[in-house]
């Protein structure tokens, strides 16, 4: 039985593009590089992505069946709203906000099209687990499976002061 999600690989088109963007978007760190292959981290681990490039690569249609999205966690609303800012000022804007009612998240895409979901917990670890077990489940609906916001609405919440409470509201109607 695995302990954890070590890392995982990314057969690239742009490779040069997906290296930078990933370096930028995560403040990752390249822990080996050559002219076709990339193995970087953002934590304590050894690595956590791979980029690969592989000339006989493809553009994968948009609705193909596999992995759909990789989420990343935040720590906090603060973390968010701070990376939000800063990939905003660097012209790299998430392409939907979605409220899950459990979590807050926002989706980017990279330069090969792989959606990025940066999320933060909107209540403590017990009561997303309960959320998730619950009923309330069903009624984050069909995708895109929660409730669109503004990131700039969010941005404006938290620097007025919002609790995390509030926050954690931002497009679920009232």
């Amino acid at each position: 039985m695995p302990a954890y999600i070590s890392h995982y690989g990314i057969r690239a088109k742009n490779y040069k593009e997906m290296v930078e963007w990933y370096k930028t978007v995560f403040n990752a760190r390249v822990q080996h590089e050559n002219e076709f292959l990339s193995f970087m981290t953002f934590d304590d681990e050894h690595h956590r992505l791979v980029i690969f490039e592989d000339p006989e690569t493809v553009d994968r249609v948009p609705t193909a069946a596999g992995i759909d999205h990789i989420g990343y966690g935040v720590a906090s609303f603060g973390d968010l709203v701070s990376t939000y800012e800063r990939l905003k000022a660097l012209g790299i804007r998430p392409f939907l906000p979605l409220n899950h009612k459990f979590t807050t998240s926002l989706y980017y895409r990279d330069p090969d099209g792989n959606e990025v979901e940066l999320s933060v917990d909107n209540f403590s670890k017990q009561e997303c687990d309960d959320f998730i077990r619950s009923e309330k489940m069903n009624e984050i609906g069909f995708p895109p499976f929660g409730c669109e916001f503004d990131a700039d609405e969010l941005a404006r919440m938290y620097h007025a002061g919002a609790s995390d409470t509030e926050l954690a509201r931002i497009g679920i109607p009232a």
